[in-house]
């Protein structure tokens, strides 16, 4: 193993820290159905920021592909492989949806019915992100639990968050509200996500370690 190979795991922590700057650099966007004066005060209000988080998405998106080939790297198996295309679907859905957020971000005073139909349309594109998410978090459970290159739990975990991602489908037939696209839901889903990679990446980065210093191979107990 090269010696850079044993820090590839930590783009999924990167991608983590990428991902979650959309929510720490600037409030979150409206919700799905939110009127159309509250979307134009929000983008126009946020202009700087907005563009920051376009960005950041766009590095974490990149960087989750990247960590989910570190991943097939491993375990080298059908499920790892589906859960490395899956990561590339999640990938493109999400720079779709960053093209849209910043076309809202562009304009400093966007017309108003233009607005809300492209504030629907990120916050829909964000609900479809749960989809590939699925698909990667399933895939990649079956992968871990089918093999022994990483510890049972992180399947069971990924299971887990799988199922987050289908109960927030409720959002695609809820009013605006609580449950609508972009809001509680969604966001439970996206968290979900965000926290298996990190557990992911870390068991990742510490059995690399732990092989590299010639203490053998980490094989999971069946």
């Amino acid at each position: 193993m090269h010696r850079y190979e044993r820090w590839l795991p930590v783009s999924g922590l990167l991608a983590v820290v990428s991902l979650a700057l959309t929510g720490l650099i600037s409030p979150p966007p409206p919700i799905a159905g939110a009127p159309a004066a509250e979307i134009v005060f929000y983008y126009s209000h946020r202009h700087t920021g907005l563009e920051a988080e376009s960005v950041a998405d766009g590095i974490g998106a990149l960087l989750l592909v990247v960590f989910a080939a570190t991943f097939h790297a491993r375990i080298r198996s059908t499920p790892s492989l589906v859960a490395f295309v899956a990561a590339a679907i999640l990938a493109a859905c999400t720079l779709i949806e960053v093209a849209a957020f910043q076309a809202l971000a562009y304009r400093l005073n966007p017309d108003p019915s233009r607005a809300a139909l492209l504030s629907d349309f990120q916050s829909f594109a964000f609900q479809v992100t749960t989809f590939p998410a699925l698909l990667f978090l399933g895939a990649a459970a079956v992968a871990v639990l089918g093999s022994a290159a990483l510890p049972n739990w992180l399947g069971w975990a990924g299971a887990a968050a799988a199922v987050l991602q289908a109960t927030s489908w409720i959002s695609f037939f809820a009013p605006s509200g609580p449950l609508a696209a972009g809001a509680y839901p969604d966001i439970a889903a996206f968290s979900a996500l965000l926290g298996w990679l990190v557990a992911c990446s870390l068991a990742m980065v510490r059995l690399q370690s732990f092989e590299a210093t010639g203490s053998g191979t980490y094989i999971r107990e069946r």
